[in-house]
């Protein structure tokens, strides 16, 4: 069986890592398949949204230890399957993989369950939205083995909690759990474990339903906005408008509007 699935359905593609037996740790299969499916999501028009989850109730351990393309490894291949390099050049592969799901031109959606922990935490926090179970669990992992940060994390953890938050969580690599993880704002939603894969599937359904040009423009509107000045934004704005006028989905909003229904945008 794959060890990562990959399933479209009605616009959403559904990623899910698949290595139960070792907590789907990320090996050089993993990469490679979300290197492949990223690339394939950004080009193709009938991919609207991306969930990023993991089997049998964890989302991911990080990066796997030992064995073929793992961390400690035999050096018959690096950590992304390519050939042994030195990991410096590793892991720009690693992070430039980490950034296509931050910048992917389409709404992302990580669904946690156990734990999220290490480079697999970057992943998460790349995606746009995140939700968790009850019994989720996160950890800035690195510390503990005595490695510096990566996946992203340097970048996106702050963001998500605040640079003292950040470094607490950097410093110690304790674990956080879902509720800590609400109140600091590194995640969404919390919801029971026995909902979790409902909420997910909703939430990645109404991703895949709603305008796709205009989540796109206001993703990159809202990511940016840390470096634009007022007048940027509000010119930014202006653009953005002026193209989402152009697509057949704000003419469907405005006739539903008119309509008393709800609108059908089809991401055209």
């Amino acid at each position: 069986m794959s060890e990562t699935l990959v399933e479209r359905s009605d616009g959403l593609v559904t990623v899910t890592f698949n290595r139960p037996h070792k907590k789907n740790a990320l090996n050089a299969g993993n990469w490679a398949d979300l290197d492949k499916v990223l690339r394939e999501v950004a080009r193709n028009s009938g991919d609207r949204a991306l969930l990023l989850t993991g089997a049998d109730g964890n989302c991911s351990a990080g990066a796997e230890i030992g064995g073929s393309g793992g961390i400690g490894a035999d050096k018959v291949s690096g950590l992304t399957g390519q050939a042994p390099q030195a990991i410096i050049h590793e892991m720009r592969v690693v992070g430039e993989i980490v950034r296509q799901l931050h910048r992917l031109p389409k709404p992302t959606l990580a669904v946690v369950d156990g734990v999220a922990v290490g480079v697999s935490l970057g992943l998460v926090l790349a995606c746009d939205l995140v939700i968790a179970s009850d019994r989720a669990r996160f950890s800035e992992i690195f510390i503990r083995r005595g490695l510096a940060l990566d996946g992203g994390n340097s970048w996106t953890l702050p963001r998500a909690v605040g640079l003292r938050r950040a470094k607490q969580m950097a410093f110690f690599g304790d674990m956080v759990s879902a509720s800590d993880a609400l109140a600091w704002g590194l995640i969404n939603e919390v919801v029971p474990a026995e909902e979790l894969s409902k909420t997910g599937l909703e939430w990645g359904r109404r991703l895949a339903t709603a305008p796709t040009t205009a989540i796109s423009v206001i993703k990159r509107q809202l990511d940016d906005s840390a470096l634009l000045t007022m007048e940027q934004a509000l010119e930014a704005e202006a653009q953005g408008q002026h193209i989402t006028y152009t697509t057949s989905d704000v003419r469907e909003g405005i006739a539903s509007f008119l309509e008393r229904r709800d609108p059908r945008f089809t991401g055209q």
